[in-house]
Protein backbone atom coordinates (compact mmCIF):
# COMPACT_ATOMS: atom_id res chain seq x y z
CA UNK A 1 0.00 0.00 0.00
CA UNK A 2 1.21 3.49 -1.01
CA UNK A 3 1.74 5.66 1.65
CA UNK A 4 -0.34 8.31 2.11
CA UNK A 5 0.32 11.84 0.65
CA UNK A 6 0.58 15.09 2.57
CA UNK A 7 -2.15 17.17 2.08
CA UNK A 8 -2.88 20.92 2.15
CA UNK A 9 -5.93 21.95 4.30
CA UNK A 10 -7.02 25.29 3.11
CA UNK A 11 -9.91 27.76 4.16
CA UNK A 12 -10.19 31.52 3.22
CA UNK A 13 -12.57 34.46 4.17
CA UNK A 14 -13.52 36.75 1.98
CA UNK A 15 -15.03 40.02 1.00
CA UNK A 16 -17.54 38.15 -0.74
CA UNK A 17 -18.34 35.21 -3.38
CA UNK A 18 -17.02 36.83 -6.30
CA UNK A 19 -12.81 36.13 -6.66
CA UNK A 20 -12.68 38.38 -9.57
CA UNK A 21 -14.20 41.34 -8.26
CA UNK A 22 -14.07 40.66 -3.86
CA UNK A 23 -10.77 40.47 -1.73
CA UNK A 24 -9.25 37.48 -0.23
CA UNK A 25 -9.61 39.27 3.64
CA UNK A 26 -7.54 35.49 5.78
CA UNK A 27 -5.98 32.32 4.60
CA UNK A 28 -5.41 29.48 6.70
CA UNK A 29 -3.35 26.29 5.67
CA UNK A 30 -3.05 23.39 7.02
CA UNK A 31 -0.48 20.34 6.31
CA UNK A 32 -1.99 17.19 7.11
CA UNK A 33 -0.24 14.29 6.78
CA UNK A 34 -1.34 10.50 7.82
CA UNK A 35 -4.68 11.72 10.05
CA UNK A 36 -2.29 14.31 11.95
CA UNK A 37 -1.75 18.05 11.77
CA UNK A 38 2.01 18.93 10.75
CA UNK A 39 2.18 22.70 10.77
CA UNK A 40 -0.30 25.75 10.04
CA UNK A 41 0.05 29.46 8.65
CA UNK A 42 -2.50 31.96 9.30
CA UNK A 43 -2.79 35.71 8.43
CA UNK A 44 -5.18 38.39 7.25
CA UNK A 45 -4.24 39.76 3.84
CA UNK A 46 -4.67 43.54 3.16
CA UNK A 47 -4.88 43.83 -0.70
CA UNK A 48 -3.43 47.20 -1.86
CA UNK A 49 -7.69 48.07 -1.98
CA UNK A 50 -9.73 46.09 -0.15
CA UNK A 51 -13.28 45.27 -1.90
CA UNK A 52 -15.77 44.06 0.79
CA UNK A 53 -19.50 43.60 0.83
CA UNK A 54 -21.10 44.21 4.39
CA UNK A 55 -22.66 40.84 4.27
CA UNK A 56 -19.86 39.58 3.99
CA UNK A 57 -18.11 41.33 6.75
CA UNK A 58 -21.30 40.12 8.94
CA UNK A 59 -20.19 36.36 8.45
CA UNK A 60 -17.00 36.83 9.69
CA UNK A 61 -16.64 39.75 11.53
CA UNK A 62 -13.90 41.25 10.07
CA UNK A 63 -13.38 44.89 9.72
CA UNK A 64 -11.80 46.68 6.72
CA UNK A 65 -9.76 48.73 9.52
CA UNK A 66 -8.54 45.32 11.45
CA UNK A 67 -7.67 43.90 8.13
CA UNK A 68 -5.45 47.03 6.85
CA UNK A 69 -4.31 47.26 10.22
CA UNK A 70 -2.93 43.65 10.98
CA UNK A 71 -2.51 42.40 7.11
CA UNK A 72 0.53 41.56 5.32
CA UNK A 73 0.53 42.21 1.38
CA UNK A 74 -0.34 39.16 -0.85
CA UNK A 75 3.43 38.49 -1.58
CA UNK A 76 4.31 38.29 2.00
CA UNK A 77 1.23 35.77 2.23
CA UNK A 78 2.35 33.64 -0.37
CA UNK A 79 6.16 34.06 0.32
CA UNK A 80 5.04 32.62 3.60
CA UNK A 81 2.87 29.76 2.61
CA UNK A 82 5.33 28.52 -0.03
CA UNK A 83 8.22 28.84 3.01
CA UNK A 84 5.83 26.36 5.04
CA UNK A 85 5.50 23.98 1.85
CA UNK A 86 9.29 23.57 1.35
CA UNK A 87 9.83 22.98 4.85
CA UNK A 88 7.29 20.01 4.60
CA UNK A 89 9.14 19.06 1.12
CA UNK A 90 5.64 19.73 -0.47
CA UNK A 91 7.49 21.59 -3.48
CA UNK A 92 4.88 20.60 -6.61
CA UNK A 93 1.79 18.90 -6.88
CA UNK A 94 0.75 20.07 -3.56
CA UNK A 95 -3.01 18.57 -3.35
CA UNK A 96 -5.41 21.10 -1.53
CA UNK A 97 -8.33 20.20 0.89
CA UNK A 98 -11.54 22.02 1.72
CA UNK A 99 -15.01 22.13 2.68
CA UNK A 100 -16.51 23.61 -1.08
CA UNK A 101 -12.61 23.35 -2.23
CA UNK A 102 -13.59 25.11 -5.37
CA UNK A 103 -14.58 28.19 -3.57
CA UNK A 104 -11.58 28.54 -1.79
CA UNK A 105 -9.27 27.73 -4.77
CA UNK A 106 -10.74 30.96 -6.79
CA UNK A 107 -9.64 33.10 -3.76
CA UNK A 108 -5.97 31.47 -3.83
CA UNK A 109 -5.46 32.07 -7.58
CA UNK A 110 -6.32 35.50 -6.28
CA UNK A 111 -3.94 35.94 -3.89
CA UNK A 112 -1.34 34.27 -6.03
CA UNK A 113 -2.07 37.03 -8.98
CA UNK A 114 -2.00 39.65 -6.66
CA UNK A 115 1.85 38.29 -5.28
CA UNK A 116 2.57 38.70 -9.39
CA UNK A 117 2.17 34.76 -9.87
CA UNK A 118 0.85 33.69 -13.17
CA UNK A 119 -1.69 30.74 -13.71
CA UNK A 120 1.20 28.63 -15.00
CA UNK A 121 3.32 29.31 -11.89
CA UNK A 122 0.30 28.35 -9.66
CA UNK A 123 -0.39 24.78 -12.04
CA UNK A 124 3.50 24.25 -11.34
CA UNK A 125 2.98 24.44 -7.50
CA UNK A 126 -0.83 23.04 -6.87
CA UNK A 127 -2.18 20.45 -8.62
CA UNK A 128 -5.43 20.60 -10.55
CA UNK A 129 -6.87 17.84 -8.62
CA UNK A 130 -8.10 18.75 -5.16
CA UNK A 131 -10.37 16.93 -2.51
CA UNK A 132 -13.61 18.29 -1.47
CA UNK A 133 -15.20 17.27 2.59
CA UNK A 134 -18.46 18.78 1.38
CA UNK A 135 -18.45 16.51 -1.35
CA UNK A 136 -16.96 13.37 0.08
CA UNK A 137 -20.33 13.80 2.90
CA UNK A 138 -22.51 13.80 -0.06
CA UNK A 139 -20.71 10.71 -1.86
CA UNK A 140 -20.91 9.12 1.40
CA UNK A 141 -24.56 9.72 1.72
CA UNK A 142 -25.56 8.60 -1.47
CA UNK A 143 -23.52 5.27 -0.37
CA UNK A 144 -26.09 4.57 2.44
CA UNK A 145 -22.66 5.09 4.87
CA UNK A 146 -23.80 8.80 6.23
CA UNK A 147 -27.50 10.47 7.55
CA UNK A 148 -26.96 13.60 6.59
CA UNK A 149 -28.86 15.86 9.46
CA UNK A 150 -31.36 17.79 7.27
CA UNK A 151 -29.66 16.97 3.80
CA UNK A 152 -27.03 19.14 4.32
CA UNK A 153 -23.50 18.76 3.71
CA UNK A 154 -22.07 22.22 5.64
CA UNK A 155 -19.45 22.34 7.65
CA UNK A 156 -21.65 23.23 10.29
CA UNK A 157 -24.34 20.80 10.05
CA UNK A 158 -21.15 18.10 9.83
CA UNK A 159 -19.13 19.34 13.12
CA UNK A 160 -22.30 19.05 14.60
CA UNK A 161 -23.14 15.59 13.62
CA UNK A 162 -19.30 14.50 14.45
CA UNK A 163 -19.06 16.71 17.29
CA UNK A 164 -16.37 18.33 16.30
CA UNK A 165 -15.65 21.70 18.22
CA UNK A 166 -16.07 25.13 15.68
CA UNK A 167 -16.48 27.79 17.86
CA UNK A 168 -18.32 31.33 16.06
CA UNK A 169 -19.23 33.41 18.49
CA UNK A 170 -16.55 35.49 16.93
CA UNK A 171 -17.64 34.75 13.14
CA UNK A 172 -16.12 32.88 10.50
CA UNK A 173 -12.72 32.16 10.85
CA UNK A 174 -10.28 30.66 8.66
CA UNK A 175 -7.60 28.95 10.68
CA UNK A 176 -10.84 27.47 13.31
CA UNK A 177 -12.66 26.43 9.55
CA UNK A 178 -9.59 25.11 8.14
CA UNK A 179 -8.70 22.47 11.53
CA UNK A 180 -12.37 21.89 11.81
CA UNK A 181 -11.93 20.40 8.11
CA UNK A 182 -9.27 18.40 9.16
CA UNK A 183 -11.09 16.95 11.95
CA UNK A 184 -14.25 16.28 9.25
CA UNK A 185 -11.29 14.76 6.34
CA UNK A 186 -10.39 12.58 9.16
CA UNK A 187 -14.10 11.38 9.72
CA UNK A 188 -14.49 10.56 6.27
CA UNK A 189 -11.43 8.73 5.70
CA UNK A 190 -12.26 6.42 8.93
CA UNK A 191 -15.50 5.85 7.36
CA UNK A 192 -14.18 4.82 4.12
CA UNK A 193 -11.42 2.32 5.56
CA UNK A 194 -8.54 4.78 4.46
CA UNK A 195 -7.40 6.17 7.76
CA UNK A 196 -6.84 3.74 10.83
Amino acid sequence: MSQKRKLLIIDVETGGLDASKQSILSLAAVVWHAGAIEDHYYTLIAEPEIIAEEGALKVNKLTIEQVQDEGVTPTAAFNALQSMLLKHDMRSDVRLVGHNVAFDVTFLKRLLRLAGKTDKEYGRLFSYRSLCTQAGALLLEQAGRLDLPGGSASLDSLVKLWGVKLDRTDGHNALADAYATVQVLNKELTMIGGLR
